[in-house]
């Protein structure tokens, strides 16, 4: 998988500052998805000292937690919500109503991809400041690149 820049949320002094992901844009597709099922948006999470937003979609019984990186427009799946400082337990396939980010613009991750371990992946678009955080924190899974609580 190529990772570009911005994928983990962090930009040198001398780089050009990330631009936002769309809030806005996700959280309606949020709102979207859970009214095309009949569940509910229970909680709203966005980024602080994490790289990414979560939102809980429950109904019928289950939830999934939609992860959002904050710079980069990707989604993600768990059905573990994350905790702090953390790495996301397990990551899981999109459901059948995750159509409703990519109509919005957002690219729908797979578990597979999320998975892969670094090794794997693509780090030549990397700003030097993200190589340095790659090479402090050392991510096992391109999952753990993307959806991180470094500081």
């Amino acid at each position: 998988m190529r990772l570009v820049r911005g994928a983990t949320g962090f930009w040198g002094g001398r780089d050009e500052p990330l631009a936002p992901t769309d809030r806005a844009s996700f959280r309606s597709a949020c709102f979207e998805a859970a009214r095309g099922i009949g569940a509910r948006v229970e909680e709203l999470s966005f980024a602080g000292v994490s790289s990414f937003h979560a939102v809980t979609i429950a109904g019928r019984g289950a939830s999934l937690v939609v992860l959002c990186h904050d710079h980069l427009p990707v989604v993600a799946f768990t059905d573990t919500p994350p905790v702090p400082g953390r790495p996301v337990a397990r990551f899981v396939d999109p459901p059948a109503w995750a159509g409703s980010f990519g109509t919005v613009g957002f690219r729908v991750l797979h578990a597979g991809d999320l998975s892969a371990p670094m090794t794997e992946a693509d780090l030549s678009e990397l700003a030097k400041a993200e190589l340095a955080q790659v090479r402090h924190w050392r991510p096992e899974a391109v999952g753990d690149l993307l959806f991180n609580w470094w500081d």
